[in-house]
């Protein structure tokens, strides 16, 4: 069993205060801290320290199919959907074709990975994930005054294309945005208010058509301990809030709004579902006192969430690669001493979790059982 440092991501969006808080690194420079990696990932590596001294995940564990995140939106993230295996194979192959550097801002496939991910919620949490159905969404045509130039479309692909296509979305947008804001503060419950918080956070709002998919997306609010699972060409965005993330080891987004990133229309249309209806909310299978399991029909990865009360102890088994979080508390696993924030790595060995004075949380990132 190893100790694990992670990598910090300081994308734009990220909070000031929560992976801060949750690394110990109270008094640091204000930046945003938006992602804190675990994984293998060539771009971002976590550093294993053992015997042998501080060696890269990568080199230890090269094959290691999904990647371990926690997550600080204090901005809105891009409305995206990410490829399924197929897609990110051929897009990245052609990409390598064109000459196209990996670090270019124009790339849409940064690896040949799909990326289904699942997430839970570590703190009250606001997203977006996937179309209302349909009815739904002729509704909200019929009742924002300034969608009227979209009633047209007849099915929720034509309402998509014809979005992604405006010549000038502005004409619809710039009326909309005046009257919400001359209509002031609405609840989140409303597409409006994120709306709203999107013309604050991006200067040229009036021309983003991520603005349609706030009311087009369903929107989800989650309470900590539940979460959803974004399989491949589902539109979904992270709103406000902090969450644990489990993915297929890939790096692949294709952006349809919201964003200062490229936008590619043309393949974004190729990976969209279309499937209109409410996401489930997993809430966790109970597998044992005190552990929830968070399935879905990935074949890469498994999220487990481990509550051990005061001086108590758990008896688990690494079965190929795991990665256990502590979040809550303090613990000793496989004989090593953690606190908040810290992680380690084990495969293919039995192990025991001791709880310190205090209750416990812990999050186990890890292969399916076959």
């Amino acid at each position: 069993m190893l100790l694990l440092e992670g990598r910090v991501q300081h994308y734009e969006w990220g909070g000031y205060a929560f992976i801060p808080a949750l690394l110990g690194r109270r008094g640091k420079a204000r930046k945003p801290h938006a992602e804190y990696w675990l994984g293998s990932h060539p771009n971002g590596s976590a550093i294993a320290r053992g015997e042998g001294g501080r060696v890269p995940l990568i080199e230890i564990a090269p094959d290691l199919p999904y990647l371990l995140k926690v997550l600080d939106a204090r901005q809105m993230l891009s409305i995206q959907t990410h490829p399924n295996r197929a897609q990110a194979r051929r897009g990245f192959a052609a990409e390598n074709a064109a000459g196209i550097p990996l670090n270019a801002p124009t790339r849409n496939y940064k690896d040949a990975n799909h990326k289904p991910e699942v997430h839970v919620a570590l703190t009250p949490f606001w997203m977006l994930n996937g179309f209302r159905p349909w009815p739904q969404i002729v509704e909200i045509l019929d009742a924002v005054p300034e969608f009227r130039p979209l009633r047209s479309a007849k099915s929720l692909r034509a309402l998509v294309r014809r979005i992604l296509t405006l010549p000038e979305p502005t004409r619809i947008l710039e009326p909309l945005l005046a009257r919400l804001r001359s209509e002031g503060a609405v609840s989140r419950q409303d597409p409006g208010y994120w709306v709203l918080r999107a013309a604050e956070t991006f200067p040229s709002a009036a021309q983003d058509r991520g603005i349609f998919f706030l009311y087009l997306l369903n929107l989800v609010a989650l309470q900590p301990g539940q979460g959803t699972y974004q399989p491949a060409g589902v539109l979904h965005a992270y709103l406000e809030g902090s969450t644990v993330e489990l993915m297929a080891n890939s790096d692949n987004v294709l952006r349809a709004g919201l964003t200062s990133k490229h936008v590619d229309t043309r393949e974004l249309l190729r990976t969209i579902s279309y499937a209109g209806e409410a996401p489930p909310i997993l809430k966790g299978e109970p597998a044992g006192r005190g552990i929830r399991v968070y399935r879905t029909p990935s074949t890469e990865f498994e999220l487990t969430r481990i509550h051990l009360s005061v001086a108590s102890t758990r008896r688990r088994v690494a079965l190929g690669p795991v990665i256990l979080l502590l979040t809550e508390g303090e613990a000793r696993i496989g004989g090593i001493p953690l606190h908040r924030g810290q992680a380690v790595f084990a495969r293919d060995e039995a192990y025991a979790i001791e709880a310190g004075p205090s209750k416990v949380e812990i999050f186990q990132a890890s292969v399916p059982a076959r």
